[in-house]
């Protein structure tokens, strides 16, 4: 097989995936503008009764499935319209509504674009509050190798800020139960750098 024949394959291999995600998300919006309309439905005739179990048993559809695709429920309207602009696809979004924290929603979203996550990646997101967010993006970045080397030193030079002014902060406004952690924590900091400086020289 020649380069040329290969990069043909290469084309159709790409499009056959794009069908089949477009596949998907289709059938995911089928599916979910009939199951909610039936959840809501249900609700009213049998109350809290009625529960999302309830409903996969009645359409003889996996449980998995049916949590998956009700996650939609909890999509807001900017989520909405970049579903509707095609900027992500709707599998993607019902994995981030399923399993992780829709508090946060706008911001994992943004950050599943921005990078192009795949579902894999999706799941390896980590956001309990909002400190997280930038520790996922950060993760995300060091993972892919930093789209752009400019992000990179970026992220340098604002941590670098950061801990020179920490390091001006006087000891006797920290809690004295956390000194000693502190201390370890900042030697193998300073290890780190001490040992990433002479990989830069």
């Amino acid at each position: 097989m020649n380069e040329e024949q290969k990069k043909s394959l290469r084309i159709k291999y790409k499009k056959l995936r794009t069908a089949m995600g477009n596949h998907k998300d289709s059938e995911t919006l089928r599916k979910f503008k009939i199951l909610n309309e039936a959840f809501d439905i249900g609700k009213k005739l049998y109350g809290n009764h009625f529960t999302r179990h309830r409903l996969a048993l009645d359409f003889e559809i996996p449980w998995t499935t049916t949590i998956r695709i009700l996650a939609l429920r909890k999509a807001n309207n900017n989520t909405w319209k970049l579903i509707d602009d095609k900027k992500i696809s709707v599998f993607k979004v019902t994995m981030i509504l399923q399993t992780k924290s829709i508090t946060y929603q706008d911001e994992i979203v943004d950050m599943v674009i921005k990078n192009d996550l795949s579902t894999y990646d999706i799941k390896k997101i980590r956001v309990n509050d909002y400190k997280d967010i930038d520790k996922e993006r950060i993760r995300v970045a060091v993972e892919r190798g930093f789209a752009r080397q400019y992000s990179a030193y970026t992220a340098f030079n604002n941590t670098i800020k950061r801990l020179s002014e920490l390091c001006l902060l006087e000891a006797k406004h920290l809690p004295k139960k956390k000194i000693n952690k502190l201390r370890k924590d900042l030697v193998i900091v300073r290890n780190k750098i001490d040992g990433y400086i002479e990989v830069l020289e």
